[in-house]
């Protein structure tokens, strides 16, 4: 199973930056944007074969990185190439489990936003 960053709500000069900041790890990136949102992080990150897309009536306008097939050093790595490239923890991430790798990047989205505002006491 490849490694995959899944990006989420970037706009095109973040994605150029993060893209030069990432390709030397040898990750595949994957933009995720359009109808693909409701897509399963499993399926777009190559771990599951369920494609069936999911409702979602929330909103999801946050910047999110979603790992699929990482372990902690891939994570660990990851991140301290986005702070480098100037990304701070204001963006949100999240690694595909077995758990959640049939909801889609919104879905996945209210669920660490959720616990983000637990962690800040909001």
């Amino acid at each position: 199973m490849k490694k995959t960053v899944l990006l989420y709500n970037f706009d095109e000069r973040e994605l150029s930056v993060l893209k030069r900041a990432i390709m030397p790890l040898h990750f595949c990136i994957k933009v995720v944007d359009g109808d693909d949102i409701f897509l399963p992080v499993g399926y777009l990150s190559g771990i599951t074969h369920n494609s069936e897309k999911r409702e979602y009536h929330g909103e999801f306008s946050d910047r999110l990185v979603v790992m699929g097939g990482f372990g902690s050093s891939d994570i660990d790595r990851l991140i301290l190439v986005m702070r480098k490239a100037g990304f701070g923890r204001d963006i949100l991430k999240a690694v595909v489990t077995p758990s959640n790798s049939e909801w889609c990047g919104a879905e996945l989205f209210d669920e660490v936003n959720k616990e983000r505002k637990l962690l800040e006491g909001k």
